[in-house]
This record gives structure tokens, C-alpha cells and sequence, in this order.
């Protein structure tokens, strides 16, 4: 009998011991996932492979052919002929951020945009049927909003650490050292994309609406050698061109869609993101696995393509803010995602 006690508190403490549902995925299911590539999670993705064609759907639906055949072209063969450098990873693959945030996940790219470009095409609806306007440029609205982040097709993702990594000719993101304005992205993955454009010939106005996806065309147009037009200036002495230089009380009114759509971001970024990118870090960790390591890594990418960290905000919040709840539904994903693929 005292053997017998003996054994059943061993065994306590080991269960109590053990993370929480280390033993409730099987390691032949988690080598399958740590096998996947970020192009084959993005592509069997099923919400993150809607975006892209859903993306692409709007780009197809341009009227404007030449401005069409353009984003298409720099959206199927991403190439940068500033830098002359070809990517080597696919738009559909790509985040849309270079450390953990907002759409921090293969397939991110697509999703950042499309989510913009919804919003933005509401807000003209809405624009045309309050105010009476008869036409807003909605073609110049969905150039923008497709390669505002372009140059992100360079964030790619390192096999070796499962964090993304930039190429050693990327610009360095500068500001608010030099300058006294806000921003810490002078130069980096904007001044990639404003000075292909530059190259490539495209209008003005267009290159200026890319541009005021991070940089108001009103209150951010110059402080201190930052913002919008210092940042065009940036982009022209590139490519050895003379820069597009806003004028106040000349703006277009299209820039804007591009401005406050992307900028809505601190919810997607600083909330969504982190919270849900903790949660799934914290679920690795109960796997037996490292904070941040490659496995919690690509744990996060396969979940994060499979539903989104809004949906896993969702239920944190609805669960009175408990990170259980949000851990628990994770979990489910890992144990069976079925329902989140496309087969």
C-alpha cells in the first residue's frame, strides 16, 4: 500500500510538473508542420491565400491598363531594377512587418493590403455618396495601397532562426536621431519602392499617394528634414532624379484614402499582433519548446496563416481578457486545422 502511494504522488508531481498540453500534439503532426515552407503555409492558408487572390482581383479590376500591367508586373515578378536585385520570395509569402507586430506571418503582406484596400474602396463609396463627389481615382487608390509595402518582398523569412531578414543592400531606416519629428522610417522598405517607381516612370501623383501611405500629405509634409516630401527627396538623390516636391494647398484628395486606411495600424500592430504572437509564444513554451526559438517561430507562422491574430484578439477580449481562452483556441488550430485549409 505505501508503494502504491508512493508511485500516485510520483506521478503527481510529474503531471503537475509537465506543461500544460505538452502531450496533447503528437510529434509526427509538429515535424510536419516545422517541414512546411513560408510559401507552402501561405499558399494552404486558406484566409491568407483569399487575400491574395482577392488582392489580385482588384488590381485585375484597374482601369487604367498601363498603371494595371505595372502593379501586376511588380506584384507576380517582384525586381527591383534600382538595387537590381530579383526577390526571391513571392508576394503571397511575405510579412508586412520586419519583427513581430502587425501581419508578422507568411501571407501578412497580402492580407495588410487587402484589408486597406476594402477599407479605402467604403470610404469612396462613402465619400462619393455624402459629399457628392463625383469621382474618386480609384485605380490610384489601389496602386498605392498595393505598393505602399512592396518593397517588403525583401523581409524574408530566415530558415536557420524562423525571423525575418533583410538583404544587405536594404536602406537603413533613420529619423527622429537627425530630425526631430516623429518617424523612425526614413528611408528602409519606403525609399525602395518610391524610387523604383521613380525609375519605372510612373506619375507623379501616384508615386506621391505610395509615399502618403506613411507620411500625411498635409501635417507630416516637412518637420525638421523629415516626412513626405524630404522622404521623395531621399528616393530621387537614389535614382539620381530631380524629386516630386508636394505643394501645400496642391494635395490630391486620394492621398488621404492611403493614409488613414494604413494608418490605422497601432490596434493591428501593437494590440492584435503582440497579444496573439505572445499567446502563440506561450503555447510553444508549454510544447516544451524555447521562447523564440525556431520551433515557437514556426509555430507562430503555420497558426498566424491559418486564422488571424485579429480573430485570436477576438477571443482573448471575449473571454474577458483571458490569455487562456486565446491559448485553448490556438491549441485547437495546432491539434486539427482542417477547417483553416485549403486541400
Amino acid at each position: 500500500m505505501r508503494r502504491l502511494l508512493g508511485a500516485l504522488c510520483v506521478l503527481c508531481v510529474m503531471v503537475l510538473a509537465t506543461p500544460g498540453h505538452a502531450q496533447t500534439i503528437p510529434d509526427a503532426r509538429l515535424k510536419s508542420i516545422f517541414a512546411m515552407t513560408p510559401e507552402q503555409m501561405a499558399s494552404t492558408g486558406k484566409w491568407t491565400k483569399s487575400a491574395y487572390d482577392r488582392m489580385l482581383a482588384h488590381i485585375n479590376g484597374m482601369k487604367d491598363a498601363k498603371l494595371r500591367e505595372l502593379v501586376l508586373d511588380m506584384v507576380l515578378r517582384p525586381e527591383s531594377k534600382v538595387f537590381n536585385a530579383k526577390a526571391t520570395q513571392s508576394f503571397l509569402a511575405s510579412p508586412a512587418a520586419g519583427g513581430k507586430g502587425h501581419h508578422y506571418y507568411p501571407g501578412g503582406l497580402p492580407v495588410h493590403v487587402l484589408e486597406w484596400i476594402d477599407v479605402a474602396m467604403a470610404w469612396a463609396d462613402a465619400y462619393e455618396k455624402i459629399y457628392g463627389v463625383q469621382k474618386i481615382n480609384r485605380d490610384m487608390v489601389i496602386a498605392a495601397l498595393v505598393l505602399h509595402d512592396w518593397a517588403k518582398v525583401w523581409y524574408e523569412w530566415d530558415s536557420k532562426t524562423g525571423l525575418v531578414v533583410k538583404p544587405s543592400w536594404y536602406p537603413q531606416s533613420w529619423g527622429g536621431e537627425r530630425g526631430k519629428a516623429k518617424w523612425k522610417w526614413m528611408g528602409e522598405h519606403g525609399a525602395v519602392v518610391y524610387a523604383e517607381l521613380m525609375k519605372r516612370g510612373v506619375a507623379p501623383e501616384v508615386i506621391v499617394a505610395t509615399a502618403a501611405s506613411h507620411f500625411d500629405a498635409h501635417w507630416d509634409l516637412d518637420k525638421e528634414g523629415e516626412g513626405l516630401n524630404p522622404a521623395l527627396a531621399e528616393a530621387a538623390k537614389i535614382v539620381n532624379m530631380p524629386p516630386i516636391v508636394v505643394q501645400a494647398g496642391k494635395q490630391m484628395a486620394e492621398w488621404w484614402f492611403v493614409s488613414y486606411t494604413d494608418g490605422a495600424w497601432s490596434y493591428s500592430h501593437y494590440i492584435a499582433g503582440h497579444t496573439a504572437l505572445n499567446a502563440i509564444d506561450q503555447v510553444a513554451v508549454d510544447l516544451g519548446f524555447k521562447a523564440g526559438s525556431l520551433e515557437a517561430n514556426k509555430i507562430s507562422w503555420f497558426v498566424l496563416s491559418r486564422v488571424s491574430d485579429f480573430r485570436i484578439y477576438e477571443i482573448y477580449q471575449e473571454a474577458n481578457f483571458d490569455m487562456g481562452a486565446a491559448k485553448k483556441f490556438i491549441l485547437s488550430v495546432l491539434q486539427d486545422s482542417s477547417a483553416y485549409e485549403i486541400r
